[in-house]
């Protein structure tokens, strides 16, 4: 290029010193011809250098493209089992894996999952995949109450998965001073956790046995079509229905009762959460699995006795839930589900998984671990993409989850919290109680531990 350039000068500067030198019409003639000329030689010569030019960069790169790369894969890997070895050969002791499987370490696909273009295939063909019914195994699923979850669904082929929801009215204590007459799935709040597979056909029998007289159904967030289920299980008092739903869907859900009115029906109580399992594979194993779900509740000021007393019991209020003013904000349905009656509990090395929904009906939660930290936050619920790394605090919207995973490092309590921290004056707290050996190297103080009188969150 630079000679290029050159050429073109000297061209360019002959023709100028022509034209000075020049007199008559002949050496004006000359100049143009010669000025003509210079401008077919630049062309000429720009067309032949861009031509060389590509040929350079296109042979370059073929051959950048075909030479040998160096694999930082495997420096990367023995980097990491040299520092991994090193820490087995802690001075303190801490020789030992404390991890006892891979669980914390995010893979660099998601666990049960090859490319984009392999999932969107494997799940647009359980779409149009059609079951025969009548040739499917048949399995009563496993519930469970809240904290606990059903074991991981091992099998790799479709079921009919027979689910058996009760609706029931329950009074329950609330917070210390007040009960509250709860609506429920089988008696309990949240509702029972039911562990899924796609491709699982969910045959859900619904009983109302509600003395009120009020209908229920469910609308569950992992059944397609009208009402998410709704529309073909609402029953009456002392009536069952029966529905089948496909899963199609990869996710930890929230299902819930959608019988007019519908922010009734889950202010008071009645929702659960759904995981359904991919079709490949699952979520890597973990040491404890937990099922936490936050609501808010809004009630009347208690009535008074005959004898002039203050009522003990509250009934819910339909304006406080319609300015979205709750009174209270709890964790598995009443202030000391997860504090006095079920702590979490963990011991030093343990990991720990949290199955965490917001059944609302209007609150957003900040979803936070005191003293802990989410080495994987499946965010929304989604087990399809990869995980966020060590998050701190998720937003999780009325009717949505995510799913945490922990690696306890430190004995004490871990405090469960929503970092909208008023709420913690209102039943919003819970805790996992870690067991085991101090980490001194993790954390430690000169002075012993003295917690401030009345803190609710580091007992």
């Amino acid at each position: 290029m630079a000679n290029l350039r050159q050429s073109a000068n000297k061209l360019w500067n002959a023709g100028q010193r022509l034209t000075v030198a020049g007199t008559g019409s002949s050496m004006r003639t000359q100049t143009t011809t010669l000025r003509r000329q210079s401008r077919r030689s630049l062309g000429l010569g720009l067309a032949v250098s861009g031509a060389a030019v590509l040929w350079w960069f296109t042979s370059q790169r073929t051959a950048l493209a075909e030479a040998p790369h160096p694999d930082h894969s495997k420096r990367h890997t023995s980097h990491y089992a040299a520092a991994h070895a090193h820490a087995h050969a802690h001075a303190d002791g801490y020789d030992k894996r404390l991890v006892p499987h891979a669980a914390p370490v995010t893979p660099s696909k998601p666990v049960a999952h090859g490319s984009k273009a392999h999932v969107a295939d494997l799940y647009a063909k359980l779409e149009h995949a059609s079951l025969d019914l009548a040739k499917l195994p048949v399995e009563e699923a496993v519930l469970t109450s809240a904290p606990n979850v059903p074991p991981s669904i091992t099998r790799d082929y479709p079921v009919v998965l027979k689910v058996d929801l009760t609706t029931t009215i329950k009074k329950t204590q609330l917070i210390g001073a007040y009960k509250y007459e709860q609506w429920t799935f089988n008696d309990q709040v949240p509702g029972p956790f039911i562990r899924a597979r796609v491709g699982d056909v969910v045959e859900v029998t619904l009983t109302n046995k509600d003395e009120s007289g009020m209908p229920h159904n469910i609308d569950c967030h992992a059944f397609l079509g009208p009402g998410g289920g709704s529309a073909v299980t609402t029953t009456e008092e002392n009536q069952t229905k029966t529905a089948r739903f496909k899963l199609l869907c990869p996710r930890l859900f929230v299902y819930h009762c959608a019988a007019a009115p519908v922010p009734v029906h889950i202010a008071n109580g009645m929702f659960g959460l759904m995981y359904v399992q991919p079709a490949e594979g699952d979520l890597l194993p973990v040491d404890k699995e937990y099922y936490v779900m936050q609501s808010e509740w809004y009630h009347e000021p208690p009535e008074k006795d005959d004898d002039g007393r203050r009522s003990s019991e509250v009934e819910f209020s339909y304006p406080n839930g319609l300015r979205e003013e709750p009174n209270v904000v709890v964790f598995n349905g009443s202030e000391s589900a997860l504090t006095r009656e079920k702590p979490l509990k963990a011991s030093m090395n343990d990991t720990v998984r949290i199955f965490f929904g917001n059944a609302g009906p209007n609150l957003t939660s900040a979803f936070h671990v005191i003293g802990s930290n989410f080495r994987r936050a499946y965010r929304d619920g989604d087990v399809v993409s990869p995980p966020g790394q060590f998050v701190s605090t998720l937003s999780v919207p009325p009717g949505g989850t995510t799913i945490v995973d922990m690696h306890m490092l430190v004995p004490g309590t871990m405090t469960l919290v929503d970092h909208a921290i008023f709420r913690i004056d209102k039943g919003g707290v819970g805790y996992l109680n870690v067991s085991g050996k101090s980490r001194l190297d993790v954390y430690q103080s000169v002075q012993p531990p003295a917690p401030c009188v009345g803190c609710k969150l580091h007992p």
